[in-house]
């Protein structure tokens, strides 16, 4: 029902009383007609008191509705307040999504590399398996002289044995990770500049070998290309469906990490969104301390 303004209740009052006095002028001539004072008197008292009474109650009756509606506009258009987002779909996460690459910037002591569930499968196979077109993401990374890179194992089921080798071409490789399980890390710091490579000592369907890639140099420019800005002492990335980023976002911050920046995609399946998380661990967070908050966190995920 529209809402009556204060011109509208004027109008309303003035037309009950113009009403009401012609109702008393119409009484009085019947009274006078019929000579009966008594009469007269009493109608007119009558008349006086809804005269008196009517106009107030009218004009309390809108004021009541306006306050009314005022009420039911201040509910309806109300604002709804949203969720304040900690993340975002853009920065470093959508570039290693594009690129495949990474540049870890000055002042970055520890880099963990996702070994994504289904990691080990190739292109080529005859049904789809991957969620995405790398084996490690990053799969190519560019670090400073002593930083540790770390493989955490996000591949459900499956073990993972890396070997590094250098830019020299010899068969041998510089080191081996060691199999470690699904949920686990291996770990190897390069102290040394150059150009390295490394890769799973398995190979899997249609010969498919996991391959990655690492840079390492001192030259003075990473400084200044600190991928997330803050240049974090441990950065790194999870696999997460899209459908469940808040939850698990939320535990990942409730134990002290922070989420830089967020990629969604739809995976090569043609299955269910999902999303690329780049993660800042706690300050003085030890290696092992931070690969059991990712295990503890990977395994709420549907993956498992």
């Amino acid at each position: 029902m529209p809402r009556q303004g204060p011109s509208t209740c004027a109008m309303l009052e003035l037309q009950s009383v113009t009403q009401q006095t012609q109702s008393i002028y119409t009484v009085s001539y019947s009274a006078r007609n019929m000579d009966n004072k008594s009469f007269f008197i009493s109608i007119l008292g009558l008349l006086l008191v809804m005269i008196y009474f009517n106009p107030f109650g009218l004009h309390d009756q809108n004021v009541s509705a306006s306050v009314s509606d005022d009420e039911d506009n201040s509910v309806t258009e109300q604002p709804l307040q949203q969720p304040l987002l900690t993340n975002s779909t853009s920065g470093i996460a959508t570039s290693i999504y594009d690129t495949h690459e990474f540049i870890v910037g000055d002042g970055t002591q520890n880099l963990f590399i996702l070994i994504p569930n289904e990691g080990h499968h190739g292109p080529g196979e005859e049904d789809e398996a991957r969620y995405l077109n790398q084996p490690f993401v990053p799969a190519s990374v560019t670090i400073r002289p002593g930083t540790n890179v770390v493989w955490f194992n996000g591949d459900v089921g499956h073990e993972h044995n890396l070997a590094i080798s250098g830019g020299g071409g010899s068969s041998n490789p510089l080191y081996q990770t060691g199999e470690f399980s699904e949920f686990d890390a291996g770990n190897y710091t390069f102290n040394e500049i150059g150009d390295f490579s490394y890769a799973d000592t398995v190979e899997y369907e249609n010969g498919f070998i996991m391959r990655g890639n690492i840079s390492v140099t001192d030259d003075d420019a990473l400084s200044q290309q600190g991928t997330t800005g803050s240049n974090p002492p441990t950065i790194g990335l999870l696999m997460v469906p899209t459908e469940d980023l808040a939850q698990h976002t939320q535990d990942l911050q409730g134990r002290g990490f922070v989420i830089d920046s967020t990629h969604n995609f739809p995976d090569l399946r043609e299955g269910d969104e999902q999303t690329l998380v780049v993660w800042e661990a706690p300050e003085n967070s030890d290696e092992s301390t931070i690969i059991a908050d990712l295990a503890e966190v990977s395994q709420q995920f549907p993956y498992s």
